[in-house]
């Protein structure tokens, strides 16, 4: 007796958790018909649904940009503004020094850099020279994301990768920049990659890895302590 009355009890338990259910299916299918775009989204021409003024697109929908950034291109998220950088990925965009990263050149035509501070012209992996300072001993002495490179004979702040950190979804994205390995598993973002696995000549806080055991033809810059040789 005890267990049908049991049996008897729970029924009604159970019909109204599965009611509570449909009632929550239900409740995320409901149409608004005044509201038909996702979160920082608007109707455009009646029709389709674009980004709000000051919202940038990303792999997952619209995002709103802060201070100092603007929606970027191309699926692209959002950007730092001109004349401001990020330290590091997923950090707010900060001021970049007025000479810091200007454009230079030690091959003919010369292209010198005019600021006293920033009078050192360093080459980047494409040729192209930029200028920063010298004689760095940490992360203090540099600024605008630039780290401290230690490993030649005069040390100086480097610049990060252009394009590193920079959300895609296909390499397209990355086309044109130092990153161009666009990450679609987990960062959705690009990458560097053909780094020299010895010595290790990523950027601060990265290592090379060789991750052909993945199907990656050329080693990847992955944050340090990432790579499990």
């Amino acid at each position: 007796m005890n267990f049908f009355a049991s049996r008897g009890r729970r029924k009604p338990k159970r019909k109204l958790a599965a009611l509570a259910l449909l009632g929550l299916v239900a409740g995320a299918c409901v149409y608004d018909s005044d509201d038909r775009c996702g979160p920082h989204q608007v109707l455009y021409n009646d029709q389709r649904c674009v980004c709000e003024p000051g919202a940038a697109l990303t792999p997952t929908g619209c995002v709103l940009c802060v201070e100092n950034e603007v929606p970027g291109t191309s699926g692209a998220g959002c950007e730092c503004a001109p004349g401001f950088s990020r330290p590091a990925a997923g950090m707010a965009c900060e001021a970049v020094p007025a000479g810091l990263g200007t454009a230079c050149s030690t091959a003919a035509p010369i292209v010198p850099c005019s600021d006293p501070v920033y009078s050192h012209c360093e080459a980047d992996t494409s040729g192209a020279g930029y200028c920063t300072n010298t004689d760095c001993t940490g992360p203090t002495d540099c600024t605008g994301g630039y780290a401290c490179n230690t490993s030649g004979a005069t040390s100086f702040c480097q610049r990060p990768p252009v394009g590193l950190g920079k959300a895609c979804t296909t390499p397209d994205d990355c086309a044109g920049t130092e990153a161009t390995f666009c990450d679609t598993f987990q960062t959705h973002s690009c990458q560097v990659q053909g780094c020299s696995l010895a010595p290790n000549n990523c950027f601060s806080g990265f290592e090379c890895c060789d991750l052909s055991a993945f199907g990656l033809p050329q080693p990847l810059c992955i944050p340090q302590g990432a790579c499990a040789q």
